[in-house]
């Protein structure tokens, strides 16, 4: 008789592969799944019903714009964290957000970078920026 063929091995075999995989289909395992993902569904409907009154406060529109972020940011976090399993993704996840955060570092250093080499380099740069809004010769004036 192998070891696989005694019931108590191969509970244990399987308690040890869903410990370690993370799967576990055992009925209680897959309830208290349900009972998660039904939680997080409540939250994000409550989470709309929010969104959806606060619009109605009529608000100034920096103060409404930053609100409605700031519910949509728990809302995506929610979706992602739970729905998409990225909860459990933590090393990976951090990894984009620095990879991000460089990469936009990168895109904002550039543009403020080539600003001030041009103030160097051409003499009357900045000065041509202030007062000349218009591209066109003779300082946007219509010379017909």
């Amino acid at each position: 008789m192998t070891d696989h063929a005694h019931p108590d091995v191969a509970a244990h075999d399987a308690a040890h592969d869903a410990a370690h995989h993370g799967h576990d289909n055992s009925p209680e395992a897959i309830k208290k799944e349900v009972r998660r993902y039904m939680l997080v569904f409540g939250a994000l409907l409550v989470l709309t019903v929010i969104t959806v009154a606060v619009s109605q406060l009529h608000l100034p529109t920096g103060q409404a714009v930053a609100l409605a972020l700031f519910i949509a940011a728990i809302k995506g976090s929610l979706v992602a964290g739970f729905f998409m399993h990225l909860i459990s993704e933590r090393k990976f996840v951090l990894y984009v957000l620095v990879l991000t955060a460089f990469f936009f570092g990168v895109l904002m250093w550039g543009p403020w970078h080539q600003r001030h080499n041009a103030a160097e380099v051409y003499p009357g740069y900045e000065k041509g920026a202030v007062e000349g809004s218009s591209a066109a010769p003779g300082g946007g004036e219509d010379h017909h």
